[in-house]
């Protein structure tokens, strides 16, 4: 397409050039050709000179100017019909020229304009940034590092509509305000760049099941290290794979009380079906049950890539400062604890989103399934969600896959779908449900 578009110009670029040559040529013969003036407009006007003779005029001359013409048209005629022919590819340029141009800008932001690289890290890794604590009253409580996560999956967790809110008014009254809406310095266009930058730098369905991983594994093994033992990733693989059997034996049953289940087309009841007996913890060992749970806890504070897979960035205050960990007056101003975190982190208990503790996930889900649907899916901005959710500005991320029909930008096609692979498995997923329905 690349080509076609630039054999067009190319071929554009000849006839603009024989057109403009002629032109000269013209003007260069047509002032040879004309007569000096004879006298003041009193004895002979400028113009009124002897005009060409019948015979001059039908003879060579008009021969050479039907010829020009001929020829003009001619060019005319072919050149345009190639010239439309090529519009297609011009216009593929110009959408694939906007979207290098944009990323480019976009990334010259992310560098060096609004420095996001500063907390998100080298194309969007992850990082974090220090902040400082102040109580409602403005008085200092502590430095802390204050994790920010990665955005290289952004586009897997929020819509571009989301993601523009949040760069405009900011988030959490940590990161700060992009956009002019918000009081920002940066234009929309801007923003736009912005988006196309995040786009490119979005990783691979696999890169982000590594990743995942690798958080839970890290959670596993401090859960291990706190009961005594001293754990490899293959002993916290293995912890995972018994705790994951609790939710094959839920399918098992789910089975044996409805053979249909166990066909292919009925896979996603089968899911609901085991969630309900997940939820329930019935007809399971005991500890069985409780290494399940645990897991679910570990999955929603997955500490990995700044806290980017998990759930208690947003459910529990402290977790993306590490407000229980130990203060330094050197680093954090102070070498007591936090006041609140004497006993560690309150999980689940609530920060930038909701207190889910004492059966609030019951409350406003009626269902597993509609509580595992909408941690999939995320809060849409101004809907409501489950029995009492308002519509907000849909901050809470989804984590399930998602597909981009509203991209934001020029040289985009207005049909365009753009799919984004999930962060967490629906697995994984269905053990988040599970733990924070029996809090």
């Amino acid at each position: 397409m690349l080509l076609a578009a630039s054999t067009q110009r190319t071929i554009g670029y000849v006839i603009l050039a024989i057109v403009f040559i002629g032109g000269l040529v013209y003007l260069f013969f047509n002032i040879r050709a004309a007569k000096g003036e004879v006298g003041s407009e009193i004895e002979l006007a400028a113009n009124r000179r002897d005009d060409v003779r019948d015979e001059d005029l039908e003879g060579k001359r008009l021969d050479f100017a039907l010829g020009a013409n001929l020829v003009m048209l001619t060019i005319i005629g072919v050149s345009l019909p190639l010239y439309w022919l090529g519009e297609p590819g011009r216009h593929a340029g110009r959408d694939e020229d906007t979207a290098r141009i944009f990323t480019n800008r976009g990334e010259e932001i992310y560098l060096e304009g609004a420095e996001c690289v500063t907390c998100h890290g080298a194309e969007g890794s992850g990082g974090s940034t220090s902040v400082a604590l102040t109580s409602e009253s403005g008085e200092f409580i502590a430095q802390v590092s204050w994790d920010a996560p990665a955005l290289n999956t952004v586009m897997s967790r929020f819509s571009e509509d989301e993601i523009l809110h949040t760069l405009n008014y900011g988030r959490n009254g940590v990161m700060p305000a992009w956009g002019a809406p918000g009081g920002g310095p940066l234009t929309d266009q801007q923003l736009e760049e912005v988006m196309f930058y995040l786009r490119s730098i979005q990783i691979s369905p696999d890169r982000i099941a590594d990743q995942a991983e690798a958080g839970v594994l890290q959670a596993v093994r401090a859960h291990l290290a706190a009961s005594g033992e001293e754990a490899t990733d293959e002993d916290a693989r293995q912890w995972i794979v018994d705790a994951q059997a609790v939710a094959e034996t839920a399918r098992q049953t789910a089975i044996e009380q409805d053979a249909s289940l166990g066909l292919e087309q009925n896979a996603e009841d089968l899911r609901w079906a085991a969630l309900d007996i997940l939820v329930s913890g019935e007809g399971f060992d005991p500890e069985a049950w409780e290494q399940y749970k645990t897991y679910g806890a570990l999955l929603f504070a997955n500490p990995g890539t700044a806290g980017t897979y998990s759930c208690a960035r947003c459910h529990t205050y402290g977790f993306s400062f590490g407000g229980a960990e130990e203060m330094t007056m050197r680093v954090n101003g102070r070498d007591t604890p936090i006041e609140g975190f004497e006993d560690g982190l309150n999980q689940a208990g609530g920060f930038f989103g909701p207190n889910l503790q004492g059966g609030a996930t019951l409350a406003e889900f009626e269902s597993p399934r509609s509580h595992a649907e909408f941690i999939e899916q995320g809060q849409t901005i101004g809907l409501t969600y489950g029995r009492g959710g308002s519509g907000g500005n849909g901050q809470m991320p989804g984590f399930g896959p998602r597909v981009e029909t509203d991209t934001v930008g020029p040289g985009i096609p207005n049909d365009l779908e753009t799919p984004y692979p999930a962060t967490l498995t629906a697995e994984q997923i269905d053990a988040i449900v599970a733990y924070e329905r029996n809090l």
